[in-house]
């Protein structure tokens, strides 16, 4: 018989790590899904609890050891697992450091054991800061905050591990994603999260500015089968653009999510338009999103109950929130 791919996912339980195991499992993969819970939930991945080829470890990435026994004989690891919040980082820098830094190398140092066929890592847009537009994998990468920081910091540190230990590695810059179980409890999370669960309690949304702000909005499964595709076509040492490739306006977003908006005092320095190129990685990996925004929303929409497990941020808890990014960037 032949043996299954075996893969180790970090950040299981949350939002995409959640979608990239249902992806593992339905591809036949053996998975072992690890997560402290900080920001996700098991409830995510309920479905494949008694699965025989799923495994739940309740762990910190921060605690792994290099012997890790959760990381011998794997074929593929996904790091998923890591904070991303550009005003909490300003706030408290430290402990994104030390989680997407510090964190990454310990998972890293504990795939050593395994002769893997490919580390991916989830990297993301922010590390380009205010980049032109639509932006290459070759744009400068100027992060505006210690969370993009620490994400482009990570990504260094995955290809170096891959080039020191001949460590097959990719890394998947994402942009917006969205979806069912994007569901954020420690911050106001994405702009299409924050507006689930502002329509959840029939509230209007709230927008920064105009709406003119645009996006490149990706849906989840879209992603999973990102991460994938990378693992199997994915080129070594390549960082690698995951949008739609069509940005989007907010004032839009809020027609297709019908609902009316209430305006925030809008973010200077904040990109105005975020748009992937995704060319690169359609050429080298045969990847094509496949989910219209449409029709993502309306997935989303019908599931509208999740958002639901999420804290309500109203006008005036969100302008105390951001309170920190007007005394860096006034």
């Amino acid at each position: 018989m032949e043996k299954k791919p075996r893969s180790l996912v970090t950040g299981a339980a949350g939002f995409l790590g959640s979608h990239l195991v249902d992806q593992l499992i339905k591809a036949d993969h053996e998975v072992i899904g690890l997560d402290n819970e900080t920001n996700g939930s098991w409830d995510n991945l309920i479905q494949w609890e008694k699965h025989p080829r799923f495994t739940k470890v309740h762990q910190d990435i921060l605690e792994i050891s290099p012997l890790d026994i959760h990381f011998q004989n794997l074929d593929y690891v996904f790091h998923l697992a890591g904070l991303e919040c550009p005003v909490t980082s300003i706030k408290n820098p430290e402990v994104f450091y030390t989680t997407n830094v510090h964190g990454t190398i310990k998972v890293l140092q504990a795939a050593r054991q395994s002769k893997l066929k490919k580390f991916v890592f989830a990297c993301s847009s922010s590390v380009y800061g205010q980049a032109s537009t639509p932006t290459l994998e070759t744009d400068a990468t100027i992060p505006l905050t210690p969370s993009g920081l620490t994400k482009l910091q990570a990504e260094e540190a995955v290809f170096h591990w891959g080039d020191l230990f001949e460590m097959p590695a990719t890394s998947l810059r994402i942009f917006n994603a969205y979806g069912p179980r994007s569901v954020s409890r420690l911050y106001p999370g994405s702009v299409f999260s924050l507006w689930m669960k502002q329509k959840a309690e029939e509230m209007p949304f709230t927008l920064l500015g105009n709406g003119s702000h645009s996006r490149d909005f990706i849906y989840c499964t879209d992603v999973a089968n990102a991460f994938y595709v990378a693992a199997l076509e994915g080129k070594d040492g390549e960082s690698y653009n995951v949008g739609s490739g069509k940005p989007l306006e907010l004032q839009e977003l809020a027609r297709l999510l019908k609902g009316k908006t209430t305006a925030l005092k809008d973010r200077k320095d904040e990109p105005n338009k975020v748009w992937a190129d995704i060319s690169k990685f359609q050429f080298d990996c045969n990847w094509q999103p496949r989910v219209p925004i449409e029709n993502g929303i309306e997935f989303s929409l019908d599931v509208l109950q999740e958002w639901n497990r999420a804290p309500l941020w109203s006008p005036e808890k969100l302008d105390s929130f951001f309170s920190t990014w007007f005394e860096v960037y006034s």
